[in-house]
């Protein structure tokens, strides 16, 4: 037996109409693990364009590049425990008995 199956229309509606009914400025976690990821390839691309300009000869302070791959792998680094947290999380989730 599906339980889902069991569950009124009305009930199935409310749940799909959640996500709907937030406000503008009201960010959800989703919305925020977007803007993280954004944040952190912006970073990572800035990086590279700043160390490509360095290789061909712009001017650009050595430590500005050292500094800017630091933060972009600071960056990086947080989002993989994100990730790897989420992922233990789910797979804990997995592993429950219902």
């Amino acid at each position: 037996m599906d339980p889902i199956k069991n569950l009124p229309l009305n009930a199935v509606q409310n749940l799909s109409n959640l996500d709907k009914g937030r406000g503008s400025e009201e960010k959800g976690f989703q919305d925020t693990l977007k803007s993280l990821i954004s944040k952190v390839d912006r970073e990572i691309k800035e990086t590279d364009r700043k160390m490509e300009d360095f290789a061909v000869g712009k001017q650009y302070n050595l430590h500005e590049i050292m500094i800017a791959s630091e933060k972009a792998d600071l960056s990086f680094r947080f989002l993989l425990q994100i990730r790897n947290k989420l992922l233990e999380a789910y797979q804990e989730i997995m592993r429950m008995n219902f």
